[in-house]
């Protein structure tokens, strides 16, 4: 009777904070080892969370391979062979020989500045390294695991590490090996059944453009877990003192909003009643413009479902043309926000059919010359800044423009 305990919902909200402040700390800080101290109150504070898309995280043996998957693919390919990574802010890489790295699921420049170090730009504000970081120590926590599962207690390797070394070896050199035996080898290392491990790698595999191959990652997770605790050679994450000085400021959401609020002003709508809308753009254009554009008599979902299946793109384009024609302006991101925006002036809807299913009249739409801007989804603080500064008036030679806005919505 009286025993104190906490829930576990307490426990997550508990975990969430531990999580962001040690982040804040590190970011402070300006480095960090990911196996050290702080990196450590950073995994135990997220096996704590245990978060669903890192499935298994909690497990101290099993390597959870579904988590990994979804990972890799919002992590620069190669990733996995960095001992250093290093978070920075845009600071002119575009304009050099570095070829970027974008990771497939997630919208950033990455550089890879030679074999043991990459660089990751932030343009999101801190909801960008908090997403990154969550991402890496994920990472770190599961190369761990293999680490423990290479090295027997006297800390010499395994035989099924030392199989799995020769495997990547064969597939970098382009040599064939037996994937049976390969799978085989890894399941060891992983905690993992042959089947689970081999369904995994074919998954890998149908992403082999993007991310290298689970041999390949499971590798070098491992291998460079192994080299820190044995020859001491120590992972290590850094923030850019540029991206230090800058964050906070909303440089980036300033920019993205001035671009936004100078179209407006050069299509005179500035002064017209405007809603905002949070979704993706392309269902919002499909939406208001796809009936007539098609000369379809569909309904919105089964219309959206012809234009996606459509794999010339023919369909979209159409749509995209005829919208441009009739109030649709497409301002597209040069801030580095990496959110596209349409902005819909409402008048020029006036002759055209709108879907039943939308309960809204194109006369009184054009007639109250509503106008639209629809911005691609945004997460966490940069749904703030940019919001924020969207909100905003805008000032251009010293003159202020009030802005009307009638609300905001989220889909």
């Amino acid at each position: 009777m009286g025993q104190n305990y906490k829930s576990s919902a307490q426990e997550s909200r508990a975990a969430i904070e531990r999580i962001y402040i040690a982040m804040r700390h590190l970011f402070l800080r300006g480095s960090y080892k990911p196996i050290g101290i702080s990196g450590a109150s950073l995994r135990n504070a997220l096996i704590t969370l245990s978060p669903e898309i890192y499935g298994s995280i909690s497990d101290e043996e099993k390597v959870e391979l579904n988590g990994l998957l979804y990972v890799m693919e919002r992590l620069p390919k190669g990733i996995e062979e960095c001992r250093f990574i290093r978070l920075i802010s845009k600071e002119g890489l575009e304009n050099s020989k570095y070829k970027p790295i974008i990771p497939p699921k997630r919208v950033r420049n990455c550089y890879r500045v030679d074999e043991k170090q990459m660089f990751i730009e932030m343009t999101r504000g801190r909801s960008d390294i908090y997403d990154i970081l969550t991402h890496l120590t994920f990472v770190y926590n599961e190369a761990e695991k293999i680490k423990k599962n290479s090295l027997t207690f006297k800390g010499t390797l395994r035989r099924n590490w030392l199989m799995l070394e020769e495997i990547v070896h064969k597939e970098s050199e382009g040599e064939k090996f037996n994937i049976e035996q390969a799978y085989t080898y890894l399941s060891i290392l992983l905690g993992r059944t042959f089947e689970e491990v081999s369904e995994a790698g074919k998954k890998f595999d149908a992403k082999k453009k993007t991310i290298n191959s689970l041999f390949h990652i499971i590798y070098w997770m491992g291998k460079l877990a192994i080299e820190e605790q044995v020859e001491e050679k120590d992972r290590e994450i850094t923030f850019g003192s540029i991206l230090r000085e800058r964050l906070g400021h909303h440089m980036y959401g300033e920019k993205w909003a001035s671009n936004i609020k100078r179209s407006l002003l050069d299509h005179d709508l500035l002064d017209r009643p405007i809603h905002i809308i949070s979704a993706n753009p392309h269902s919002v254009m499909n939406c208001l413009y796809s009936g007539h554009a098609l000369k379809s008599s569909l309904s919105i979902e089964d219309r959206a479902g012809k234009i996606s299946s459509d794999k010339t793109g023919a369909s979209q384009k159409k749509v995209f043309d005829f919208a441009k024609k009739n109030g649709l302006i497409q301002i597209d991101d040069t801030s580095g926000t990496n959110l596209d925006v349409q902005i819909i002036d409402t008048e020029k809807l006036k002759d055209i059919k709108l879907a039943s299913e939308l309960n809204l009249n194109a006369e009184t739409l054009a007639k109250e010359k509503i106008v639209l801007i629809v911005m691609d989804y945004a997460f966490g603080e940069q749904a703030y800044e940019t919001m924020d500064e969207l909100l905003k008036p805008y000032i251009e030679d010293g003159k202020h423009y009030p802005l009307s806005f009638r609300s905001v919505s989220v889909f």
